[in-house]
C-alpha cells in the first residue's frame, strides 16, 4: 500500500509537471497532501483505520478508511480536509504578503480555490458528504451548481463530476431502509441529530464563507504582485477589478495607453 502511495505521488507530480511546470506541480501536490492529511487525522481520531493516501492524476487524492457509522462523523471527516487545507493556505498567503513573495501568495490563492471547490454541496465533493447529513435535498442545487461551474470554467472534468453527482442524488432519493435486509447495510448511516445538523451547518457555512472571502482577497493580491504585462490581462478575468487600488488602476490605464499608441 505504501508503494502504491509513493508511486501515485510521483506519477501525479510528473503529469502536473508536464502540464504546468515544476513549481506549480509541487504546489498542487503539497496542497493535495495537506488537504488529505486533514481527512487522515480526523479518520484516525475517530478510529476509522485510514490507509496511506493515494494520488490520482488530474483528479486529486483520496484516503480509504472504514466507513463511519453515523452521518455526523462522516460530515466532520469530510470537513476536516478543507479546514486543514484552508488553514495552511492562509499561512502561505499571509507569509507571502509579509515577505513580499508573490509565489507564496499565489500558492495560498490556489489552495483557497481548491479547498473551496471541494465544499461544493454535491457528491463526490467533500461538501456533498457534509451537507447530506443536514438534508439530502441540498444535493440537488449542489449538482446544478457543479454543472454551472463546469460551464463557467469550460471544464470537462467538472462536467464529468457533475454527472456523477446526479447518480449520487438518485441513489440518495431511492435508497430505502429495507435495503438493510438485502445486503446494503453498509450504505446506511445513522442520521445526525437536530443539534448535530445545526452545528454541521454553522461549520459548513462558516468555512465556505471564509474560504470564499480569502480566495477573493488573495486572488486580488496575486494579480497585484504580477509583472505589469501579465497583470493587465489577469485583471480582465477578475470580477472585482473595478475595486482595485488606484495604483493598480493607474498601471492598467498606462499599459492600455501604451498599447493604443502602438
Amino acid at each position: 500500500m505504501f508503494f502504491k502511495s509513493f508511486a501515485s505521488i510521483f506519477l501525479s507530480l510528473g503529469i502536473y509537471w508536464a502540464l504546468y511546470g515544476l513549481p506549480f506541480a509541487l504546489v498542487i501536490i503539497l496542497l493535495l497532501f495537506i488537504h488529505e492529511t486533514g481527512h487522515y487525522i480526523w479518520m484516525k481520531a475517530c478510529g476509522l483505520n485510514p490507509q496511506p493516501m493515494v494520488f490520482v492524476p488530474l483528479l486529486g487524492a483520496y484516503v480509504q478508511s472504514q466507513r463511519a457509522k453515523d452521518q455526523a462523523t462522516n460530515s466532520w471527516v469530510a470537513l476536516a480536509g478543507p479546514l486543514v487545507g484552508g488553514v495552511f493556505s492562509a499561512g502561505f498567503y499571509l507569509f507571502g504578503l509579509k515577505s513580499g513573495n508573490g509565489f507564496l501568495v499565489a500558492a495560498g490563492s490556489v489552495g483557497f480555490f481548491l479547498n473551496l471547490l471541494q465544499l461544493i454541496p454535491a457528491k463526490p465533493f467533500d461538501g456533498g458528504h457534509v451537507i447530506s447529513a443536514v438534508s439530502k435535498w441540498f444535493l440537488i442545487p449542489g449538482s446544478l451548481l457543479a454543472f454551472a461551474l463546469s460551464y463557467y470554467f469550460h471544464s470537462i472534468l467538472l462536467l464529468v463530476i457533475a454527472v456523477i453527482s446526479c447518480f449520487s442524488v438518485f441513489k440518495e432519493f431511492t435508497r430505502k431502509p429495507e435495503d438493510d435486509s438485502i445486503g446494503f447495510a453498509q450504505d446506511i448511516e445513522s442520521p445526525a441529530t437536530l443539534a448535530q445538523k445545526a452545528l454541521i451547518s454553522v461549520a459548513y457555512i462558516g468555512l465556505t464563507s471564509m474560504l470564499g472571502y480569502l480566495y477573493w482577497l488573495s486572488n486580488t493580491d496575486s494579480i497585484s504582485m504580477m509583472p505589469a504585462k501579465h497583470r493587465v490581462e489577469a485583471m480582465k478575468f477578475h470580477s472585482s477589478s473595478k475595486d482595485e487600488p488606484d495604483a493598480l488602476q493607474s498601471d492598467t490605464e498606462t499599459k492600455s495607453a501604451q498599447d493604443d499608441k502602438e
